[in-house]
């Protein structure tokens, strides 16, 4: 039985990001000890001519934006009393969520094949995912 669930969703999409969490319900409904930990990854912003632009502490108030808008998530999509932890990283997707895994023990990951809604394959984050990570994983389409 999977107890401590690692949900990879991607705000952006919010749609896909409610199939995973609902994926992950259902397969945990008869788990009263079952410990969400969902995830959203920021992408650090590399390119040295967009960033000059940008304000100093934008990456900053970008992750406070999206635990905010997790949050908000989360307690749309989680029945009142579920145990749901809220993790906003900023680095690269693949390597943020294998990191999470191994620091939280993770039983299981959730995540979708690709984040692009019509993608044929699994995105490249998504191989990484599974080709680096000790976890048992379950990519949805």
């Amino acid at each position: 039985m999977y107890n401590k669930i690692l949900i990879a969703v991607d705000l952006s999409n919010l749609e896909s990001a409610k199939f995973v969490v609902e994926t992950a319900q259902k397969m945990t409904a008869h788990n009263p000890n079952a410990i969400y930990r969902v995830v959203t990854i920021i992408e650090p912003i590399d390119d040295s001519f967009i960033s000059a632009f940008l304000p100093k502490n934008f990456d900053k108030s970008v992750v406070e934006e999206a635990n905010k808008a997790l949050h908000d998530f989360t307690k749309a999509h989680f029945p009142e009393g579920s145990r749901v932890q809220h993790i906003v990283a900023h680095g690269t997707i693949y390597e943020e969520i294998n990191r999470i895994a191994e620091e939280k023990d993770i039983d299981l990951i959730v995540m979708l094949a690709s984040s692009k809604p019509k993608a044929k394959g699994l995105s490249s984050n998504t191989v990484k995912v599974a080709r680096h990570c000790k976890k048992p994983i379950l990519v949805l389409r």
